[in-house]
């Protein structure tokens, strides 16, 4: 499976946000207010773009939702409508799993009141239909993000020196026969296409939580991702793979680890990835000679992976060291 996974979500968040607002507000819904709105959300929530102004997630987007309206143009509709959509995109905070509540069904009945009584809006059904629509629209979440998940497989998130960065490690829970040595399960599983495909299981998982941290308000967390350059040579494949993280939030939280070796052999390939905004760990090996030149060259990489402890020592001072013994 191939798919743009945080992309997809946040676009799937976006409708359902914009479907809520318009069935709460009728006719009081303007689209220009809620491009405003949404993009002040999307940027803040999910891209996390702004200074953080409170501690708490909520606040925090509270003020740049209100922050977005201040050049609201000066018409009194347009505030009338502008104070109405920025009062219902709170509660909006309830039902994309920002704030937790004891009952979604008491926010539905404080939105249906406030339509009532400050819109003029009555639809004896309107808690029943909205409360439908919010059910159906949460559990296509859910069954988003489960179709991701094999039981095959797990992922290992090893923290490295750095507390915020995980070195992830895909594990299997495959069984074989006892027919099959160790050995001959080894060489199969390491085999060079199914390393290719196992690339696949690895970034789906690691996109999902990624997406999963972002939307619990997360962002202080990355992670190291295994990359075959040798994918230039099929690049239809390596679009599919690509393509499971190609956004710029999996992209800002993910890095491929590459050997010095594998480097020296693909320089184009490796600037060509980081051209298209994807990060690199460079993990050194034994071609690898500190020098002048070197210092020069590894500033072009996000992390310097060693397992040498005077080699971390001499660079921590440099580079963002990652110090992961083998």
């Amino acid at each position: 499976m191939s798919c743009n996974i945080v992309k997809e979500y946040v676009s799937f968040s976006q409708k359902a946000i914009k479907k809520y607002l318009q069935m709460i507000l009728g006719h009081y819904f303007d689209q220009d207010i809620y491009d405003d709105l949404i993009n002040a959300y999307i940027n803040t929530r999910y891209y996390h773009m702004y200074p953080m102004v409170d501690q708490r997630f909520e606040k925090n987007l509270v003020y740049y939702l209100k922050k977005s309206l201040e050049n609201v143009k000066d018409d009194s509709k347009y505030r009338k409508k502008a104070k109405y959509m920025f009062s219902m995109f709170q509660y909006i905070l309830y039902f994309d799993g920002v704030c937790e509540c004891d009952s979604v069904r008491a926010i539905i009945a404080k939105v249906a009141k406030f339509r009532e009584n400050e819109l003029g809006l009555q639809d004896d059904e309107f808690e029943v239909k909205f409360y439908n629509q919010l059910k159906d629209d949460l559990l296509a979440k859910q069954e988003f993000i489960d179709k991701f998940k094999d039981k095959n497989f797990s992922i290992n998130y090893i923290k490295v020196n750095n507390d915020r960065i995980f070195d992830c490690e895909l594990e299997h829970n495959l069984k074989f026969s006892k027919l099959y040595s160790e050995y001959a399960i080894q060489k199969v599983f390491h085999n060079k296409d199914i390393e290719e495909q196992k690339l696949f299981i690895l970034y789906s998982y690691v996109g999902v939580k990624i997406l999963q941290d972002i939307i619990k308000g997360i962002y202080q967390k990355y992670y190291l991702v295994d990359y075959i350059l040798a994918l230039k040579d099929k690049p239809k494949k390596q679009k599919r793979l690509l393509n499971i993280i190609d956004n710029d939030i999996t992209k800002e939280k993910l890095a491929f680890k590459i050997s010095y070796t594998e480097y020296l052999e693909n320089k184009e390939e490796v600037y060509r990835l980081t051209r298209e905004g994807f990060h690199i760990a460079i993990c050194l090996d034994d071609h690898f000679v500190w020098n002048e030149e070197a210092y020069v060259l590894l500033r072009v990489f996000t992390y310097i992976i060693t397992d040498d402890e005077k080699l971390y020592d001499t660079l921590k001072d440099y580079f963002q060291v990652l110090y992961i013994p083998k």
